[in-house]
């Protein structure tokens, strides 16, 4: 599962390929229409505070989000190339039925992808980016693995000539959204989603957007869960024979 491509392996990427006429906030008016993400307990998260915060349920903690550290980044650049390997491989499968060129699945290394978080991680470009970690649920700080991160970064909606609308709808990008193969389907993604609600609304944002590879279940059952919904924009990755990703959004 995630929602990131080799093109954009940190927040301070943007989306610059072909749209379905629009913006990826163009069905996103002043009245913002999208669906609004389902509430959670919030996760009191802020440029300040390093801290792991719990969510589970009645049983006691299933997971924990906290802001990523610098020692974080061979675990994240772990994640990711796994997640962002196995999304790839599906959405080529499922929009030409052929397997991901051997090149591209050389290119996913993650080393390289590590690298290309460190900056992001150590020295965010303001206090508005933020890069979240998933961990286990160990007794102590030593024993919580990291298995899932989130990026995300300010964006805003663009006009039909790929102009940034200043009255346009502010707005969040989940610039990457990743849990290990292993790890999935134990709560992890919706709690990475839920901080980053939080942060998003503490950040003023009016809409949180995500792009999603076409074919990859996982990650529009996962963002439907927390009540996005699809745009109608999408773009189409220079991967192989070419992967569309689609755009969702919900309102805050």
């Amino acid at each position: 599962m995630d929602s990131s491509t080799p093109a954009s392996p940190s927040p301070s990427a943007s989306p610059d390929d072909s749209f379905l006429g629009a913006g990826p906030l163009a069905g996103l008016g002043p009245d913002l229409d999208a669906r609004t993400p389902h509430r959670h307990a919030r996760a009191d998260h802020n440029e300040h505070d390093d801290s792991e915060h719990p969510h589970g349920g009645a049983q006691g903690p299933a997971g924990f989000v906290r802001p990523a550290r610098t020692e974080d980044l061979k675990a994240i650049g772990r994640v990711q190339a796994a997640t962002m390997l196995a999304s790839l491989q599906t959405g080529h499968a499922a929009e030409h039925g052929s397997a991901l060129p051997e090149g591209v699945r050389a290119m996913i290394a993650a080393p390289v992808i590590a690298a290309g978080w460190e900056a992001a991680v150590a020295e965010p470009p303001s206090p508005r980016h933020h890069v979240l970690v998933a961990t286990t649920a160990g007794d102590s700080t030593e024993e919580r693995a990291v298995v899932g991160l989130l990026g995300l970064a300010p964006t805003q909606s663009v006009d039909a000539d790929g102009q940034v609308d200043e009255a346009g709808v502010r707005a969040v990008e989940v610039t990457a959204l990743g849990v290990e193969p292993a790890s999935q389907r134990r709560g992890h993604g919706s709690r990475l989603l839920a901080a980053a609600v939080d942060l998003a609304r503490q950040d003023d944002a009016r809409a949180l957007v995500a792009w999603a590879v076409r074919g990859d279940e996982s990650v529009s059952r996962l963002l439907a869960s927390v009540g996005m919904a699809p745009t109608g924009a999408h773009r189409v990755l220079g991967v192989g024979e070419g992967i569309t990703e689609d755009c969702w959004a919900a309102s805050l």
